[in-house]
């Protein structure tokens, strides 16, 4: 399970280390809401958080919820710095330079062709997430498999698949060229900075 996450993770931070953090997705700004769906032994746990972007994501803003539906924290980029946001501890944390911001882009073109040749990965057929025909990739290890779909750079869908469990992030809304709260880059009134 852990190793399964690890590699999640790795293969996302290389996605993330190659794409240009002056234009890190293919559109100007845009409101995302996730749904998240967690299932492991007999339990089913299901959260949202919503992603705010402008300037082409060089400013981001993830806003994460509790199983309650209440905000919990936010961790934000303001194009200079990252930050941690803990509603109930009325704390930020400055969390150092932004880069890769609050999100992994997507990007098949970024998975090394020895990668794409070994099977470890593999393109499978376009998938349609929140309304967007969306690229698709699959990442398998010893422990499972996961799944990555993406539309303009943006991530809208990550789903992992082991014999333990099971684990699904997939947008249900895509708002695209909105505008974006400025204060969604801010430290929110009120709140202490570490």
């Amino acid at each position: 399970m852990k190793k399964l996450i690890l590699n999640t993770v790795l293969v996302l931070a290389i996605t993330t280390a190659a794409v240009a953090q002056t234009k890190k997705y293919e559109i100007k700004s845009g409101i995302v809401t996730f749904e998240t769906t967690v299932k492991m032994s007999g339990i089913t746990i299901v959260t949202k958080y919503i992603v705010y972007f402008d300037d082409y994501g060089t400013k981001e803003c993830k806003e994460t919820y509790d199983a309650k539906g209440k905000i919990k924290e936010w961790f934000f980029s303001d194009g200079k710095d990252l930050y941690g946001v803990y509603f109930v501890l009325k704390e930020a944390y400055n969390r150092g330079k932004p880069y890769r911001g609050t999100e992994m882009p997507f990007s098949w073109n970024q998975v090394s062709a020895k990668d794409q040749q070994s099977g470890k990965y593999k393109k499978v057929p376009n998938v349609t997430v929140a309304g967007k025909n969306c690229e698709a990739f699959e990442m398998y290890d010893t422990n499972g498999k996961t799944r990555f779909a993406g539309w303009n750079h943006i991530t809208l869908l990550i789903e992992l698949t082991s014999k333990d469990m099971s684990s699904v992030a997939r947008a249900v809304k895509v708002e695209e060229n909105v505008k974006v709260p400025a204060d969604k880059f801010t430290i929110p009134a009120g709140f202490a900075l570490k």
